[in-house]
């Protein structure tokens, strides 16, 4: 379990942020506060790291890319029936949870989703598997909503990714051929006996995803760091003395 972090948002704040993102004017049609969280996680989980200008538009409009939908805009401060203040407050309240969400991953292993009770028809408490996918569903829909704009995650060369998708979208209520059939066999393998067991099961494969995206950054970084570009005019690095377009940048000229 996460320890307590004074930057994340609390109960009040979460709720604010719900509003506001609910306040969004239309055409655009932002994700409600538990989708958002998985897309954050989403965002995360990515081999590459994202700036904010580009992974908090799709944040804030379902349809952002798809003109025939209505979602050619983006979000500013500008856009009709939104203003300055509103929209300070909204990139602030969704830059904290971001930045408590990667914290938590790197320090503790681990971090508290946001989820929702789901309730019935009749306003009461749903049970069993029913539960299970009413609280999760709509968060793992985010996360795939983060997957749908940046493919560096599923593009990963590690054999472990597919799998760890997959156990999120045994929570998906519309599902293809094969992942009914992977979600069978995962509740015949590991069935989730509780909402407490789904999370922990549901954050654990999160974390490790996110681990491998952020073992991807490092190692591109330390590649790009350890292997300078080299100048046509720069001593050859293979020792010879000569310039390095008269050695072996000959053939590159």
């Amino acid at each position: 379990m996460s320890t307590p972090n004074l930057n994340d948002l609390n109960d009040a704040e979460i709720g604010e942020l719900d509003d506001l993102l609910a306040q969004i004017p239309a055409p655009l049609e932002a994700l409600d506060v538990v989708m958002l969280d998985g897309y954050l996680c989403g965002v995360l989980a990515q081999p590459q790291a994202l700036d904010i200008a580009d992974w908090l538009p799709p944040a804030c409009d379902w349809n952002l890319g798809d003109e025939e939908h209505g979602g050619g805009a983006v979000l500013t401060p500008d856009t009709a029936g939104w203003h300055g203040a509103r929209h300070e407050r909204l990139v602030a309240l969704v830059q904290r949870r971001f930045e408590a969400l990667n914290r938590q991953m790197v320090e503790d292993g681990w971090f508290d989703p946001i989820v929702m009770q789901p309730l019935d028809e009749n306003d009461q408490p749903l049970t069993g598997r029913a539960l299970i996918e009413g609280a999760l569903g709509p968060w793992v829909i985010g996360f795939e909503h983060a997957l749908n704009h940046f493919h560096g995650l599923e593009a990963l060369p590690h054999g472990d990714v597919p799998d760890l998708l997959a156990c999120l979208r045994r929570h998906l209520p519309d599902q293809s051929e094969d992942e009914q059939a992977y979600t069978k066999a995962l509740d015949q393998e590991h069935p989730l006996k509780s909402l407490d067991a789904a999370i922990e099961d549901l954050v654990g494969n999160v974390v490790e995803m996110a681990d491998l995206g952020r073992a991807e950054r490092l190692k591109v970084t330390q590649v790009r760091r350890d292997a300078p570009k080299i100048g046509r005019n720069d001593p050859c690095p293979c020792g010879s003395g000569r310039k390095y377009k008269q050695c072996h940048g000959r053939d590159q000229a």
